[in-house]
């Protein structure tokens, strides 16, 4: 099996999700934006996976690629599974015709930094996705936007910060605001890269995010095993 995956900066890489793979013998070709690229026709590929970055889905001038992104996500719908992760479930949102904005409360901006809990509505108790998950889910979270809930889409998570944390649309396609891909590196060098953004209108004890990291590592790599196992089973059996 072959996965496509779009990969907007160095640092937000697969990740975990390449080590998964790579047991189950699936090929994961990833399109590099910050490089010269092509997106390959996605008809070749058993699913889609969409990562994350920095920019915003209504930043055009530092998101160059995001009109072609919009293109294959469009084509893909219904076609093969997606999984959009982060601004993947942003540009996913984008597509499906929903709204993408900072969040804002009371006129001051809401970021999410470090692992927060969430919790599956009723909907996603039940769905394949979410299979073995425990109601409330410890996650990683590392955006300051989010995204009205597509219309057709089912709302599967939840938190008091943000309340469209992770949604299914018809055609096996779901945007997740979180992450599980993550390793303490990947987290460490986020904070290196992000240092200023992670002070902006939010503070970040950035200390006590590694030990989190640290401490949070083992299930996170058990959480990111089980969703990638169950979007692969959710491709086997769109494919079968």
């Amino acid at each position: 099996m072959k996965f496509l995956v779009f990969q907007h900066v160095p640092n937000e890489h697969p990740g975990l999700f390449t080590k998964i793979a790579d047991l189950e013998g699936i090929e994961l070709e990833v399109v590099k934006f910050w490089e010269p690229y092509k997106i390959p026709q996605i008809l070749g590929y058993n699913a889609l996976i969409i990562l994350g970055g920095p920019m915003g889905v209504y930043e055009d001038d530092i998101f160059p690629s995001k009109k072609d992104e919009v293109k294959v996500i469009k084509e893909a719908l219904g076609k093969i599974p997606i999984l959009g992760i982060c601004l993947g479930s942003q540009l996913l949102a984008s597509s499906l015709g929903s709204r993408v904005y900072p969040n804002m409360k009371e006129g001051k901006r809401v970021k999410e930094i470090g692992y927060y809990k969430v919790e599956l509505t009723s909907e996603g108790k039940i769905d394949p996705l979410f299979e073995g998950f425990s109601p409330l889910i410890t996650v990683l979270q590392w955006h300051g936007d989010i995204f009205d809930l597509p219309p057709g889409a089912k709302l599967l998570a939840t938190s008091p910060i943000v309340q469209n944390q992770a949604f299914s649309y018809p055609g096996n396609a779901y945007g997740v605001l979180f992450h599980f891909e993550f390793t303490t590196e990947m987290v460490a060098k986020q904070m290196e890269i992000d240092r200023v953004w992670i002070h902006k209108d939010h503070e970040v004890n950035e200390d006590q995010l590694l030990e989190e990291a640290k401490d949070n590592s083992i299930i996170m790599q058990q959480q990111c095993e089980r969703l990638f196992n169950n979007f692969l089973t959710i491709v086997r059996n769109q494919n079968s």
